[in-house]
């Protein structure tokens, strides 16, 4: 008898063509998911994978297989709805996918909200710093920006508006600019990579745009705490979300000054990714509870 593990495994390689991409998407070593697919071949005995140049392929065999693979995961997860909705309880595990920006505040109050209403659910939360695909084993994930066509049902639920900020201390020692093209003259704290494409800024009421060059990155990292933290040790001009700035000024007053209030960035989409099909009442109830729990700032 096939095991599930093992067969989603082999599912996700076919997909992915890569060992390294697939442990990623699964959250499983290299070695685990090794011995997974050796255990499976075992178990079929044949050969269903070979290296290529560009990674790994399915064997002949192996392609035949694939199709029966899916089927049976799929019946799986049929099995397993259509026992779920005889039930009213909401119980089992469920792993849920964030980007860093998420991973403190708001995301993880109602998480712990969720948790405590719904007691027999076990949450376990992984860090995501590439966008979601399908085949990825993402059952639910929360993004910041679009997703576009990745395998996956997108739900944009609400939207980040952005702005720059400095430390009141160095707008007081370098000055403040009054017009985006005074930015250049500026110090940049882009930790999060936002100067490495140009950066556009639009000024509705005066209906204007106006375009900053990209800067060469020297630094870099997936956290939003640390942009903030730089920003706030004067360390120059930066982007961060509205919502977080406001978060961060309440709990330490005076450190974060909004620069340049009549112009703005384009807004960032907050997403909500997870499977097509119908999906475990476990999900539904995660994904109702987000989305009645999404701010009122962020329904722009």
């Amino acid at each position: 008898m096939h095991r599930l593990s093992e067969l989603a495994a082999f599912v996700a390689v076919v997909e992915s063509a890569s060992l390294t991409a697939t442990a990623r998407q699964m959250s499983l070593s290299k070695s685990t998911l090794s011995r997974r697919l050796t255990r499976l071949e075992a178990r079929v005995g044949q050969p269903l994978l070979r290296r290529r140049s560009y990674g790994l392929e399915p064997t002949d065999a192996g392609q035949v297989f694939a199709g029966y693979c899916r089927d049976m995961l799929d019946i799986d997860r049929e099995s397993r709805y259509a026992l779920e909705q005889l039930s009213e309880r909401v119980v089992g595990q469920l792993t849920v996918h964030a980007h860093p920006l998420f991973m403190r505040g708001w995301f993880m109050h109602n998480v712990e909200a969720f948790l405590a209403r719904f007691t027999e659910i076990e949450l376990n939360l992984v860090t995501l710093t590439q966008p979601p695909t399908g085949g990825s084993g993402v059952s639910l994930c929360l993004w910041p920006g679009e997703l576009g066509d990745c395998g996956l049902r997108s739900e944009v639920v609400g939207y980040l508006t952005r702005g720059i900020y400095a430390h009141p201390d160095y707008l007081a020692e370098r000055g403040t600019p009054t017009h985006p093209r005074e930015l250049a003259d500026h110090q940049w704290v882009d930790m999060l990579g936002e100067r490495r494409v140009p950066l556009e800024l639009r000024n509705d009421r005066q209906r204007l745009v106006y375009r900053l060059a990209p800067l060469r990155l020297r630094a870099r990292t997936d956290q939003l705490v640390l942009q903030a933290d730089a920003i706030a040790r004067r360390g120059g001009l930066g982007v961060l979300p509205d919502w977080t700035a406001a978060k961060r000024s309440h709990a330490h007053p005076g450190t974060l000054c909004r620069c340049l209030p009549d112009w703005s960035l384009p807004a960032l989409p907050v997403t909500l990714a997870y499977p097509y099909g119908r999906l475990p009442r476990k999900t539904v109830c995660l994904l109702d509870y987000l989305r009645e729990a999404i701010p009122q700032a962020w329904r722009i």
